[in-house]
């Protein structure tokens, strides 16, 4: 099954590579959110999010991946600051710090996969999980 990923990033570079795994692994991206505006125009179109932390608006990504988790989106905080979320964000599955190597990417996509479709999957080396 094809499931519908959004990635909110606002380095351009990074959201590019994740895009690219992800058309890779078979799955469609919705969209590339630089900030909270722009990523909340996608919840009703989204399986999957991938949310980092520091965004164009500032640190608004553990509210956005709360947001998008009560519409019941799978969120995991890819970023290069896991610290800021180490107690955990409501809904949100876990966090992966950046940088990400191809082979990681992939693994964390077949692992929100996994979660979406009721299955534990097998969670990616650096993946710290909240619940």
């Amino acid at each position: 099954m094809e499931y519908r990923f959004l990635i909110v990033e606002d380095s351009l570079l990074v959201a590019m590579d994740i895009e690219d795994a992800v058309h890779r692994s078979g799955h469609d991206v919705v969209g590339i959110a630089p900030d909270m505006t722009v990523a909340l125009n996608y919840t009703r179109e989204t399986d999957i999010a991938f949310v980092d932390v520091r965004l164009a608006d500032g640190e608004t990504g553990p509210e956005i991946a709360k947001t998008l988790a009560e519409f019941g989106i799978i969120v995991i905080m890819i970023t290069g600051n896991p610290g800021l979320v180490a107690s955990g964000v409501s809904g949100v599955v876990g966090v992966m710090a950046k940088p990400l190597t191809d082979q990681a990417s992939m693994d964390l996509i077949q692992f929100a996969v996994d979660r979406k479709n009721g299955r534990q999957g097998t969670p990616p080396a650096r993946l710290r999980l909240f619940h």
